[in-house]
């Protein structure tokens, strides 16, 4: 199962092994004697969870500024950001760090970056004769970038941040 399990999704032989080891170290805490397939899939979920905290502790700085605008754009309970919306919170945020923002090509270059390690979820759709624009959610939850990002000694003050934009915003937009 594991091998079938790590090819499916990698073709990874390390990937399999890995499976294996965290799911016999399951069955040895539970005090069972061989490694089932129940083993197996608690495995692989603990082995996805933690790939998903290592990608969020290395990004980039800038690549985090971005992902902690889309999470505090989903904390005012906007539940699909648009490239706009991001980039100013990004600015603002920057602004914090004295940092000089990237420009907004490079920002939405990092979002589509974002978008296929997972992290966030974007879509493209047309707005008729207003142009097109992304649409984009956190890919994964919310939870988990807030224990990651609040054990980061730079980002962990962000977490309770309300950018200016955001100041008076309350109900949900699409």
């Amino acid at each position: 199962l594991c091998a079938a399990l790590a090819a499916a999704e990698h073709g990874d032989a390390r990937r399999a092994l890995d499976l294996l080891r965290v799911a016999g170290e399951l069955a040895e805490r539970e005090g069972s004697s061989c490694t089932t397939e129940d083993h197996v899939r608690q495995a692989e979920k603990r082995v996805e969870h933690d790939r998903i905290v290592e990608v969020l502790v290395n990004l980039p700085l800038h690549s985090k500024l971005v992902l902690c605008s889309v999470y505090l754009l989903g904390k005012a309970k906007v539940s699909c950001a648009i490239t706009g919306d991001i980039y100013e919170i990004y600015c603002e945020l920057c602004d914090q760090f004295g940092l000089s923002p990237l420009t907004q090509r490079r920002v939405s270059g990092l979002i589509n970056e974002l978008d296929m390690v997972g992290l966030l979820n974007a879509r493209v759709v047309s707005m008729g004769r207003y142009g097109r624009t992304k649409k984009i959610r956190l890919g994964i939850g919310r939870s988990l970038i807030r224990k990651v990002f609040t054990n980061d000694d730079r980002l962990g003050r962000l977490i309770g941040y309300v950018p200016k934009c955001l100041a008076g915003v309350s109900s949900s937009r699409s």
